[in-house]
């Protein structure tokens, strides 16, 4: 927990590279320029890059107080990172779904912790390969002050989700085929895990009390993909997260780390770590990678806003909520969700909030939202829109 005066966001951006031919960069180091070369090149002079499993380039931000702050260091970053791609004739696809290829014509990143995570996925789920070789989203961390604070936060961004999936939705095509009004990336991550994946309340966590301990006894029953051993190696492991920690435990080995390790083998829509890490949004557009982060930065942190939704959620039933989940799914508005309600309203109404929440804050963070949800509200999601083009 930190003080509310010490309260921060960060993000976290995914871009799928191309190179000159029109193929997907290689991810492994060998005769042409890969994305291992790429991150190493883009760290001699930033640290917080990465490389994610299909050669996926990651930045991890610094946390700030004022996202106005943290667009500046994105912009940084885009500006930086359009440098390295420029000099290596790369260039970067602005979707959240790989618009061409399928997973098989994309190489796995050589490192043992992401080939023990595709073999546990396959049998664990149907989309595995396409999460993790085919899929760039931006995702947004937030500092928490209580765990009350916590659990309503985690809450309400679990209930959201379907609204997230549904604005920030920014994948028109998948194997060069139109989507029409599949909800591509949200589908992807539907079907990647069935343990590890999909919405808190599939796994029994319903409500914003005692969320906390619930999300502990959830992550402790699902089976642990690898461990890190004192050298720093990745290694298989059996059992389950419980069995692991309970044995490190035991012998009085269990460190940080270990616990770390384990809260990233979780990738439901929300999750917790040292912070709140929601995960809903597509990768999006040019220009507009701030806007899922204002999204949610003005539903969750500011109070008053954050007590309105959490009144407004907290009345909707177990059996809503699962169809407004399937809802995401796809693109239609006009389907039929929570309180007998159109799809299209609670976007609507969640969106008007964000920019209420954001302007509350004080500090001009609204302009990075206003734009892109105007858009969205007049001609529907970009996957819709360039799609007709």
């Amino acid at each position: 927990m930190v003080s509310p005066k010490n309260q921060k966001v960060g993000m976290e951006e995914e871009v799928i590279v191309y190179n000159t031919n029109e193929q997907r960069m290689p991810v492994n180091s060998g005769e042409s320029f890969s994305g291992v070369d790429l991150v190493k090149d883009l760290k001699k002079s930033f640290e917080y890059y990465s490389l994610e499993p299909g050669g996926q380039v990651e930045w991890s931000s610094p946390a700030r107080k004022s996202l106005i702050e943290l667009s500046e260091d994105q912009k940084v970053h885009k500006f930086r990172l359009e440098e390295h791609l420029s000099k290596n004739n790369l260039k970067l696809i602005s979707f959240g779904v790989e618009p061409k290829f399928s997973p098989e014509q994309v190489e796995l990143i050589n490192e043992k912790k992401y080939t023990l995570m595709d073999e546990s996925m396959k049998k664990n789920g149907t989309m595995g390969k396409w999460m993790m070789r085919n899929t760039a989203s931006v995702q947004i961390n937030f500092d928490f002050t209580s765990e009350r604070e916590l659990n309503e936060m985690v809450f309400i961004a679990d209930c959201l989700n379907p609204v997230c999936a549904f604005l920030f939705s920014n994948s028109p095509f998948k194997e060069g085929k139109r989507a029409k009004k599949d909800n591509l990336r949200n589908i992807i991550w539907e079907k990647t895990d069935n343990r590890r994946c999909k919405n808190l309340i599939d796994h029994g966590i319903r409500d914003s009390s005692r969320l906390l301990d619930s999300y502990i006894d959830y992550i402790l029953k699902v089976p642990n993909i690898f461990q890190v051993d004192r050298e720093g190696k990745v290694k298989a492991s059996e059992g389950t997260i419980l069995d692991r920690l309970t044995n490190l435990d035991k012998r009085g080995e269990l460190r940080d780390e270990d616990i770390n390790s384990s809260l990233h083998q979780i990738f439901t829509n929300v999750r917790i770590k040292r912070f709140i890490e929601v995960r809903g949004a597509d990768r999006p557009p040019f220009g507009y990678e701030m806007a899922p982060v204002a999204f949610w930065t003005g539903v969750l942190t500011e109070d008053s806003i954050r007590k309105k939704i959490l009144a407004e959620t907290s009345t909707w039933s177990y059996e809503d909520r699962i169809k407004f989940n399937n809802a995401s799914l796809s693109l239609d508005g006009n389907a039929l969700t929570v309180k007998g309600k159109k799809y299209s309203y609670w976007n609507s109404w969640f969106g008007e909030l964000a920019i209420l929440g954001l302007k509350k804050r004080g500090l001009g963070e609204e302009v990075l939202f206003e734009k892109f949800f105007k858009i969205v509200a007049e001609k529907g999601p970009f996957s819709l829109q360039l799609q007709k083009l």
